[in-house]
């Protein structure tokens, strides 16, 4: 059997022999075409390669170019100046003031800015919203108002132009804001020359501006609330259910979730409010709770690139400003309900308040009116307009503040 396997192995010697020729010829040739195609493989690979790191560097190169463009369109308008008030023919009024100036306030340097066509009118002091938002850019060149008044635009400490990392201690708080705001009172009517100036406040600026007058009286004429915070937390409440009700009529689900995942506002911390700010309040300019006519962010945005009252760096620390501000003062605002807090104050006060305003809503602020006492008061209702009435309904709130000026000895009204 051996012998005839052997015999067999001699028999078929030739074909093994050539088998395995054959196949060491094949296995070598499939490894030339493997290598050769992964040669290939990877030459393509490296020319796509190459093609995607271009046309990517292009991209990247037009995203830089494009940016570098938006920076150098902005630092354009950012020279920190403000322009002189002129006649038709170009020329600056000869009574007008038109000044951009630094000021110390409580041991801390801030921004103001000072506008009106004649020096002698009377002065106005604007306390912006927020907290930390300053209108500056918003309300800088406003017309009718300077015509009116030399109008004063205060950056208070931490934002806009004030904008200081330092100023974020224990001492940022409403009571230094308060003392912020007199003492910048007191030294306005000393320039000017008058015994008392005007206060007015939107927003974040209505609740300090109340705060100041209640504590201060002497030092103003009248005090505006536009968009007036009465109880932030009530506010908060009805702006939460109001928004929520629009979700759901909208069918937008994942707002819906957003908001139930929050819950109706209570007294939270900090940080949670900061977070369910930045998501609600979102909700509301989409319904229209802020500005019912035109949008709040093309606004903010439009006049805060340009604004040339502030430079590059004051826009770039403008938001910086803003979100510690609201870290560290909200929770005072949402603490305080000015029926129990300020029952009374001892100057005329007149509140402005848009119908569909969902950021400091209209029930909260009117109820607020009817049950303050106060030497003269007047509400009055912007129905087209949301919480941003000085720049949706701009006439009518020029006929408004003028009824004021004209009959000061006017009783308490509705409009």
């Amino acid at each position: 059997m051996l012998l005839g396997w052997c015999h067999d192995v001699a028999l078929w010697h030739p074909f093994f022999v050539n088998v395995s020729t054959f196949a060491r010829n094949d296995w070598e040739n499939g490894l030339q075409t493997f290598c050769f195609a992964g040669v290939n493989f990877l030459s393509m690979r490296t020319s796509l390669l190459r093609k995607s790191l271009k046309i990517g560097g292009l991209l990247l190169a037009v995203l830089l170019s494009l940016v570098l463009v938006f920076f150098l369109y902005v630092y354009a308008y950012s020279p920190g100046e403000t322009r002189p008030i002129t006649d038709s023919a170009g020329r600056p009024l000869p009574r007008s003031i038109a000044s951009l100036e630094p000021v110390t306030l409580n041991g801390n340097t801030q921004w103001i800015l000072l506008r009106g066509q004649d020096s002698t009118k009377p002065v106005l002091l604007f306390l912006h919203g927020g907290p930390g938002s300053p209108e500056m850019p918003m309300l800088t060149g406003h017309t009718e108002l300077e015509k009116r008044f030399v109008v004063v635009n205060w950056d208070q400490r931490g934002s806009g132009k004030s904008f200081d990392e330092r100023v974020f201690d224990a001492s940022f708080t409403t009571r230094t804001f308060i003392e912020d705001a007199a003492s910048l009172s007191r030294k306005l009517a000393r320039r000017f020359g008058q015994d008392k100036i005007y206060l007015m406040g939107h927003s974040w600026g209505s609740f300090l501006g109340l705060l100041t007058v209640q504590r201060y009286p002497e030092l103003f004429h009248a005090y505006y609330g536009i968009g007036q915070v009465a109880n932030q937390l009530e506010g908060e409440q009805l702006s939460y259910d109001w928004v929520l009700a629009q979700a759901r009529k909208d069918g937008s689900q994942r707002a819906v979730e957003v908001l139930t995942g929050f819950g109706r506002p209570q007294r939270w911390p900090d940080e949670k409010w900061v977070e369910y700010l930045g998501r609600q309040r979102s909700l509301v300019v989409s319904y229209g709770g802020a500005m019912l006519q035109g949008s709040i962010s093309a606004l903010f945005a439009k006049t805060l690139i340009h604004c040339r009252e502030y430079t590059l760096s004051d826009k770039l620390n403008y938001p910086r400003g803003a979100l510690k501000s609201l870290e560290r003062l909200w929770a005072e605002v949402v603490s305080v309900d000015f029926n129990r807090a300020v029952p009374e104050v001892a100057v005329p006060v007149y509140i402005f308040q848009g119908r569909h305003d969902y950021q400091t809503p209209y029930a909260v602020a009117r109820r607020y009116f009817e049950r303050l006492r106060a030497p003269q008061k007047a509400f009055f209702t912007f129905e087209n307009s949301a919480h941003m009435l000085l720049f949706e309904e701009p006439d009518r709130f020029i006929q408004c503040l003028d009824s004021t000026l004209a009959a000061p000895e006017a009783t308490a009204r509705l409009r």
